[in-house]
Protein backbone atom coordinates (compact mmCIF):
# COMPACT_ATOMS: atom_id res chain seq x y z
CA UNK A 1 0.00 0.00 0.00
CA UNK A 2 2.80 2.47 1.11
CA UNK A 3 4.64 1.86 -2.49
CA UNK A 4 1.51 2.65 -4.37
CA UNK A 5 1.02 5.76 -2.57
CA UNK A 6 4.48 6.62 -3.01
CA UNK A 7 4.17 5.48 -6.97
CA UNK A 8 1.66 8.39 -6.87
CA UNK A 9 3.15 10.67 -5.06
CA UNK A 10 6.27 10.73 -7.51
CA UNK A 11 3.62 10.65 -10.79
CA UNK A 12 1.75 13.61 -9.68
CA UNK A 13 5.28 15.10 -8.55
CA UNK A 14 6.30 14.60 -12.16
CA UNK A 15 3.20 15.91 -13.57
CA UNK A 16 3.71 19.03 -11.72
CA UNK A 17 7.25 19.39 -12.75
CA UNK A 18 6.21 19.49 -16.36
CA UNK A 19 3.44 21.77 -15.97
CA UNK A 20 5.80 24.13 -14.43
CA UNK A 21 8.70 23.96 -16.80
CA UNK A 22 6.18 24.50 -19.99
CA UNK A 23 5.01 27.59 -17.78
CA UNK A 24 8.45 29.07 -17.58
CA UNK A 25 9.23 28.34 -20.95
CA UNK A 26 5.77 29.90 -22.17
CA UNK A 27 6.85 33.05 -20.07
CA UNK A 28 10.45 32.83 -21.40
CA UNK A 29 8.94 33.00 -24.66
CA UNK A 30 6.50 36.08 -24.13
CA UNK A 31 9.67 37.83 -22.08
CA UNK A 32 11.45 37.53 -25.93
CA UNK A 33 9.24 38.39 -27.90
CA UNK A 34 8.39 41.44 -26.42
CA UNK A 35 12.00 42.36 -26.46
CA UNK A 36 13.10 41.14 -29.75
CA UNK A 37 13.66 44.20 -32.77
CA UNK A 38 10.72 43.13 -35.76
CA UNK A 39 11.91 43.95 -39.13
CA UNK A 40 10.09 42.92 -42.71
CA UNK A 41 11.60 40.76 -45.35
CA UNK A 42 10.20 39.99 -48.62
CA UNK A 43 9.21 36.17 -48.77
CA UNK A 44 7.88 34.15 -51.65
CA UNK A 45 3.90 34.11 -51.96
CA UNK A 46 3.88 31.06 -54.27
CA UNK A 47 6.00 28.68 -55.70
CA UNK A 48 8.84 30.22 -58.00
CA UNK A 49 10.51 28.23 -60.63
CA UNK A 50 14.48 28.76 -62.16
CA UNK A 51 13.87 31.35 -64.70
CA UNK A 52 10.64 32.42 -63.51
CA UNK A 53 10.32 36.53 -63.73
CA UNK A 54 9.37 37.74 -60.27
CA UNK A 55 6.34 39.79 -60.21
CA UNK A 56 4.87 41.79 -57.84
CA UNK A 57 2.04 39.42 -56.53
CA UNK A 58 5.30 36.69 -56.16
CA UNK A 59 6.16 38.78 -52.94
CA UNK A 60 4.59 38.81 -49.71
CA UNK A 61 5.79 40.59 -46.19
CA UNK A 62 6.71 38.50 -43.28
CA UNK A 63 7.59 40.77 -39.63
CA UNK A 64 10.53 38.32 -38.23
CA UNK A 65 13.38 38.78 -35.35
CA UNK A 66 16.05 41.08 -36.63
CA UNK A 67 18.43 38.02 -35.14
CA UNK A 68 17.23 35.78 -37.61
CA UNK A 69 17.94 38.35 -40.61
CA UNK A 70 21.41 38.18 -42.23
CA UNK A 71 22.55 40.21 -45.21
CA UNK A 72 21.27 38.28 -47.56
CA UNK A 73 17.89 38.48 -46.94
CA UNK A 74 15.76 41.05 -49.02
CA UNK A 75 13.81 43.27 -46.73
CA UNK A 76 10.24 44.18 -48.11
CA UNK A 77 11.04 47.89 -48.24
CA UNK A 78 14.11 46.95 -51.01
CA UNK A 79 12.03 44.13 -53.62
CA UNK A 80 11.18 46.42 -55.76
CA UNK A 81 14.62 46.17 -57.66
CA UNK A 82 14.60 42.72 -57.96
CA UNK A 83 11.17 42.94 -59.55
CA UNK A 84 11.11 41.67 -63.64
CA UNK A 85 14.42 39.66 -62.68
CA UNK A 86 14.82 35.77 -63.43
CA UNK A 87 15.08 33.57 -60.47
CA UNK A 88 18.43 31.34 -60.23
CA UNK A 89 16.69 28.61 -58.39
CA UNK A 90 13.31 27.35 -57.08
CA UNK A 91 11.71 28.75 -54.47
CA UNK A 92 9.16 27.14 -52.56
CA UNK A 93 6.16 28.73 -51.24
CA UNK A 94 6.88 30.78 -48.21
CA UNK A 95 11.06 30.81 -48.51
CA UNK A 96 12.38 34.24 -47.48
CA UNK A 97 13.57 35.83 -51.22
CA UNK A 98 17.96 35.95 -50.97
CA UNK A 99 19.97 38.63 -53.16
CA UNK A 100 21.96 35.18 -54.25
CA UNK A 101 18.78 33.90 -56.01
CA UNK A 102 18.64 36.87 -58.33
CA UNK A 103 22.37 36.24 -58.98
CA UNK A 104 23.84 34.73 -62.44
CA UNK A 105 26.56 32.12 -62.45
CA UNK A 106 29.16 35.17 -63.31
CA UNK A 107 27.60 37.59 -60.65
CA UNK A 108 27.83 34.70 -57.99
CA UNK A 109 31.51 33.95 -58.91
CA UNK A 110 32.06 37.77 -58.23
CA UNK A 111 29.86 38.03 -55.42
CA UNK A 112 32.29 35.24 -53.67
CA UNK A 113 34.98 36.80 -54.62
CA UNK A 114 34.83 40.02 -53.33
CA UNK A 115 33.88 38.41 -49.52
CA UNK A 116 37.63 37.37 -49.83
CA UNK A 117 39.52 40.74 -48.37
CA UNK A 118 42.98 41.64 -49.70
CA UNK A 119 45.88 39.55 -49.08
CA UNK A 120 44.05 36.99 -47.77
CA UNK A 121 42.60 33.50 -49.25
CA UNK A 122 39.95 31.03 -49.56
CA UNK A 123 40.36 27.38 -49.15
CA UNK A 124 38.22 24.80 -48.68
CA UNK A 125 38.39 22.01 -46.42
CA UNK A 126 36.54 18.74 -45.81
CA UNK A 127 34.46 17.92 -42.52
CA UNK A 128 32.34 15.57 -41.08
CA UNK A 129 29.45 15.67 -38.59
CA UNK A 130 31.93 14.84 -35.59
CA UNK A 131 34.40 17.73 -36.91
CA UNK A 132 32.21 20.56 -38.25
CA UNK A 133 31.15 20.94 -34.69
CA UNK A 134 27.69 18.95 -35.68
CA UNK A 135 26.34 21.52 -38.15
CA UNK A 136 26.41 24.50 -36.07
CA UNK A 137 28.73 25.93 -38.14
CA UNK A 138 27.47 28.81 -40.51
CA UNK A 139 28.65 31.25 -42.97
CA UNK A 140 29.66 33.86 -40.60
CA UNK A 141 30.91 31.92 -37.82
CA UNK A 142 34.53 31.73 -36.59
CA UNK A 143 36.04 28.80 -35.26
CA UNK A 144 39.58 27.65 -34.15
CA UNK A 145 41.26 24.96 -36.51
CA UNK A 146 42.69 22.18 -34.75
CA UNK A 147 44.83 19.27 -36.34
CA UNK A 148 45.52 15.95 -35.19
CA UNK A 149 48.63 13.68 -36.64
CA UNK A 150 51.07 11.32 -35.81
CA UNK A 151 54.65 12.19 -35.98
CA UNK A 152 58.08 9.48 -35.65
CA UNK A 153 59.65 10.73 -31.92
CA UNK A 154 62.45 8.73 -29.53
CA UNK A 155 62.29 8.37 -25.87
CA UNK A 156 59.06 8.03 -23.86
CA UNK A 157 56.72 8.61 -26.48
CA UNK A 158 55.69 5.74 -28.78
CA UNK A 159 57.31 5.65 -32.51
CA UNK A 160 54.40 7.17 -33.84
CA UNK A 161 52.74 9.38 -31.25
CA UNK A 162 49.61 11.18 -31.64
CA UNK A 163 49.66 15.13 -31.67
CA UNK A 164 46.85 17.74 -31.46
CA UNK A 165 47.46 21.37 -31.94
CA UNK A 166 45.79 24.74 -33.22
CA UNK A 167 46.99 25.67 -36.42
CA UNK A 168 44.96 28.86 -37.29
CA UNK A 169 42.78 30.71 -34.78
CA UNK A 170 39.45 33.27 -35.32
CA UNK A 171 39.07 32.35 -38.50
CA UNK A 172 35.97 33.47 -40.44
CA UNK A 173 33.59 31.05 -42.30
CA UNK A 174 32.33 31.93 -45.82
CA UNK A 175 30.70 29.07 -47.15
CA UNK A 176 29.09 25.56 -45.59
CA UNK A 177 29.43 23.34 -49.24
CA UNK A 178 28.35 26.23 -51.81
CA UNK A 179 25.99 28.79 -49.76
CA UNK A 180 27.70 31.50 -49.04
CA UNK A 181 24.84 32.36 -46.29
CA UNK A 182 22.84 30.87 -44.10
CA UNK A 183 19.42 30.68 -45.32
CA UNK A 184 17.61 30.24 -42.24
CA UNK A 185 13.73 29.43 -43.19
CA UNK A 186 11.60 31.60 -40.49
CA UNK A 187 8.11 31.39 -39.44
CA UNK A 188 6.47 34.49 -37.58
CA UNK A 189 10.19 35.63 -36.06
CA UNK A 190 11.01 31.72 -35.03
CA UNK A 191 13.54 29.21 -36.63
CA UNK A 192 11.31 26.51 -38.72
CA UNK A 193 13.56 23.86 -38.59
CA UNK A 194 17.22 22.95 -36.88
CA UNK A 195 20.75 24.21 -38.46
CA UNK A 196 21.49 22.28 -41.72
CA UNK A 197 23.79 19.10 -40.12
CA UNK A 198 24.51 17.14 -43.23
CA UNK A 199 27.57 19.50 -44.68
CA UNK A 200 30.91 18.03 -46.25
CA UNK A 201 32.67 20.95 -46.58
CA UNK A 202 33.59 24.69 -45.41
CA UNK A 203 35.48 27.40 -46.78
CA UNK A 204 37.71 29.38 -45.00
CA UNK A 205 39.16 33.03 -44.86
CA UNK A 206 42.23 32.75 -44.23
CA UNK A 207 45.95 34.44 -44.30
CA UNK A 208 48.11 32.44 -47.30
CA UNK A 209 50.73 31.12 -44.41
CA UNK A 210 47.54 29.81 -43.22
CA UNK A 211 46.01 28.17 -46.30
CA UNK A 212 49.45 26.12 -46.99
CA UNK A 213 49.27 24.98 -43.43
CA UNK A 214 45.98 23.97 -43.98
CA UNK A 215 46.42 22.02 -47.18
CA UNK A 216 49.19 20.41 -45.64
CA UNK A 217 47.29 19.07 -42.56
CA UNK A 218 44.62 17.91 -44.69
CA UNK A 219 47.13 15.21 -46.08
CA UNK A 220 48.69 14.28 -43.25
CA UNK A 221 45.94 14.45 -40.67
CA UNK A 222 42.55 15.12 -39.17
CA UNK A 223 41.07 18.72 -39.17
CA UNK A 224 38.43 19.43 -36.34
CA UNK A 225 36.95 23.25 -35.65
CA UNK A 226 36.21 24.32 -32.50
CA UNK A 227 33.17 27.43 -32.68
CA UNK A 228 34.01 30.44 -31.01
CA UNK A 229 31.29 33.33 -29.81
CA UNK A 230 31.01 35.54 -32.58
CA UNK A 231 32.32 38.22 -30.65
CA UNK A 232 35.33 36.98 -29.57
CA UNK A 233 38.23 38.56 -30.91
CA UNK A 234 41.37 37.07 -28.40
CA UNK A 235 44.08 35.48 -29.85
CA UNK A 236 43.90 32.78 -27.83
CA UNK A 237 47.29 31.96 -27.78
CA UNK A 238 48.89 30.11 -25.21
CA UNK A 239 47.27 26.61 -26.12
CA UNK A 240 50.25 23.81 -26.14
CA UNK A 241 50.40 21.38 -28.44
CA UNK A 242 48.60 17.89 -26.94
CA UNK A 243 50.59 14.41 -27.12
CA UNK A 244 50.34 11.34 -25.00
CA UNK A 245 52.57 12.25 -22.07
CA UNK A 246 51.27 15.51 -21.85
CA UNK A 247 48.05 14.94 -21.16
CA UNK A 248 47.51 13.73 -18.15
CA UNK A 249 49.33 17.52 -16.89
CA UNK A 250 47.15 19.37 -19.42
CA UNK A 251 43.74 18.11 -17.98
CA UNK A 252 44.88 19.48 -14.57
CA UNK A 253 45.82 22.61 -16.28
CA UNK A 254 43.19 23.14 -17.96
CA UNK A 255 41.04 22.24 -14.89
CA UNK A 256 43.01 25.11 -13.09
CA UNK A 257 41.83 27.56 -16.07
CA UNK A 258 38.59 26.70 -16.26
CA UNK A 259 38.70 27.63 -12.40
CA UNK A 260 40.28 30.72 -12.48
CA UNK A 261 38.00 31.79 -15.48
CA UNK A 262 35.07 31.40 -13.52
CA UNK A 263 36.47 33.15 -10.40
CA UNK A 264 37.19 35.96 -12.10
CA UNK A 265 34.05 35.72 -14.31
CA UNK A 266 31.76 35.67 -10.88
CA UNK A 267 34.25 38.78 -9.40
CA UNK A 268 33.01 40.67 -12.64
CA UNK A 269 29.49 39.71 -11.82
CA UNK A 270 29.67 40.72 -8.40
CA UNK A 271 28.35 44.14 -7.74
Amino acid sequence: MRTKIALLFAVVLGILAVIGIQAYLTQKDKEYEGKATRVSIAVAREQLRAGDVLKPVHIDRREVDEAAVTDMHILYDQARPYVGRQVTQKVPLGKALLHSYFLTPPEQEEFAAKKIDMSMRAITIGTDQIAGVAGLITPGSRVDILNTFRIATRGPESAATVVTKIIARNVEILAIDSRTDVRIPVRGGRLARGLDRGYSSVTVHVTPLESALLTFAQQNGKLSFALRHSEDMRSGAGVPPVTLSQFDALVDEAAQRREEMLRQRGKRSTP
